[in-house]
């Protein structure tokens, strides 16, 4: 067993097995109110994820919630940028996301593989890494050096938090020769970290990439689990998935062919394929550090939820069950063979060349962004799957994150537009402007609103400058309602 094994098998033996929970947005349903409605109905979870949220809210949180088990999602740690570890981003999120973690004294923190920056140009939502060799190992080497610094600070008696990556959605397509599982099987070779196993992801994989054209998901599914490190599985989550309403997949290309075009939406119900799936690996015996499933609920019904907690536990419940009289006989055998098998020497993992993967970076931009595609797509020898999946992000998904996700900005900015369109200026030309130059950015808590709000001021001012009072103005409201609404959780007592 090598050191960076040894090392997680350490970290990992001490997380007590929490059961089913669910991961949770603070604001969307409130947070109180779930719990005092799934309480209500007799319908017991054993842990909350909880997302990033602002860290007065957090606080709130754990002091209405004592006798709760967490664990924490956190944001903005980017491992798969080239130069992030070393950035001054990098120290002071790592800083508050300790912060956080203490707060919550939260078991494991749970980053997606995946980025939403890229060369100081913001996404609202998960853009996947390169699928590479040095992709991988450069998101191994950041994990590390995150993990060290997460470690340095003063944690209780549990220990500091296990960091967790979780294998991130692809929303429309994925680049890189190495396959879905293959690129995880390479970044645990080169860092301690646990993993989470999203089912709705890897659907997405086998949508666009992988799989889809001539086998089922089940088969899929089986052949991913073969090549993934089952062993560093610290939490399974299970979401929703939909068409996204404003994008539209034409019939006959390769996007439109056999499966509907699904991505990851936590809204929507449980789709039964990945329940299914979710049955398949449960039965895995190399699931052995398994210490949470999740279902992620964040903007989802009230009702829903209540339904499908209860038939999830009703379906699963003896499958984790198993899992937990296991835990600790497991963990004991472990141990002695991590110490009776441990390399004498520490591997040295390969330096990946963060130039040359920068410059890859950049190219992946534009691609997304619609710039220069013949030329690169030619170059890197994409698919024509892939190729129509980008030209579909590009030019519908992407445009309407900027314009609608997150915030609508006719509806944000209401007299500013109405400027533009008196001008004759087209609000899409804020999504030029947007990935045009790098934004200011923020050295704290990736906020993609907030985001939203600066470099809309910054586009009035260098279209419209006579309307600068004007946007200012609306900002001003924006962020002080935002501040506000950020940390008023309104849990008002105890519901545990």
């Amino acid at each position: 067993m090598t050191h960076l094994s040894q090392s997680f098998f350490s970290r990992a033996s001490r997380i007590p097995f929490l059961g089913l929970g669910l991961s949770v947005d603070v604001y969307s349903p409130n947070l109180l109110d779930l719990v005092r409605i799934l309480n209500g109905r007799q319908l017991s979870f054993g842990y909350l994820e909880i997302f990033q949220a602002h860290p007065h809210a957090l606080r709130t949180i754990r002091t209405q919630m004592p006798g709760i088990p967490m664990a924490y999602h956190a944001e903005g740690l980017w491992f798969t940028q080239p130069g992030w570890a070393e950035s001054e981003q990098a120290y002071s999120r790592l800083a508050q996301i300790g912060q956080d973690l203490e707060v919550l004294d939260a078991w494991w923190v749970n980053q997606e593989c995946a980025t939403k920056e890229i060369a100081g140009r913001v996404f609202g939502t998960y853009v996947p890494p390169l699928f590479t060799l040095d992709s991988a190992r450069l998101t191994a080497q950041q994990a590390c050096e995150a993990q060290a610094k997460l470690d340095v600070c003063q944690w209780g008696a549990q220990g500091p938090p296990l960091l967790l990556l979780e294998v991130p959605p692809l929303t429309y397509f994925g680049i890189g020769d190495l396959s879905y599982p293959e690129f995880f099987a390479r970044v645990a070779e080169g860092a301690p970290c646990g993993f989470v196993l999203d089912i709705g992801h890897v659907w997405t994989a086998y949508r666009y990439v992988d799989g889809c054209s001539d086998q089922a998901f089940e088969a899929y599914f089986e052949t991913f689990l073969e090549g993934f490190p089952l062993d560093r599985v610290i939490q399974i989550h299970v979401a929703g998935l939909a068409c996204h309403p404003s994008v539209k997949v034409e019939d006959g290309t390769g996007l439109g062919v056999g499966f509907e075009p699904w991505v990851d939406f936590h809204p929507a119900p449980i789709p039964q394929e990945l329940l299914g799936a979710l049955g398949q690996v449960l039965r895995d015996p190399r699931l052995r550090q398994l210490k949470g499933l999740a279902l992620e609920v964040d903007n989802k019904d009230v009702s829903l939820i209540c339904r499908e907690l209860d038939w999830v536990r009703g379906v699963f419940g003896d499958h984790l069950e198993r899992i937990s009289q296991q835990h600790s006989g497991i963990e004991k055998r472990i141990m002695h063979e991590s110490r009776s098998q441990m390399d004498a020497t520490e591997e040295q993992s390969q330096v990946p060349l963060q130039e040359e993967l920068a410059h890859q970076y950049l190219e992946y931009l534009s691609l997304l962004t619609g710039k220069n595609t013949e030329t690169i797509t030619e170059r890197m020898a994409l698919s024509t799957k892939v190729n129509e999946g980008l030209q579909v992000y590009a030019t519908q998904y992407l445009p309407q994150e900027i314009l609608s996700w997150g915030g609508d900005i006719s509806e944000m900015f209401p007299l500013s537009c109405d400027a533009l369109k008196h001008q004759g200026v087209k609000l899409e030309r804020f999504v030029e402007f947007w990935f045009g130059n790098p934004g200011s950015g923020s050295e704290m808590a990736y906020d993609f609103f907030s985001m939203k709000i600066q470099r809309f001021v910054e586009f009035i001012y260098a279209v419209l400058p006579e309307e600068a009072s004007v946007v200012d103005r609306e900002a001003d409201i924006l962020r002080e309602g935002y501040r506000q609404s950020c940390q008023d959780v309104r849990l008002s007592e105890e519901v545990v």
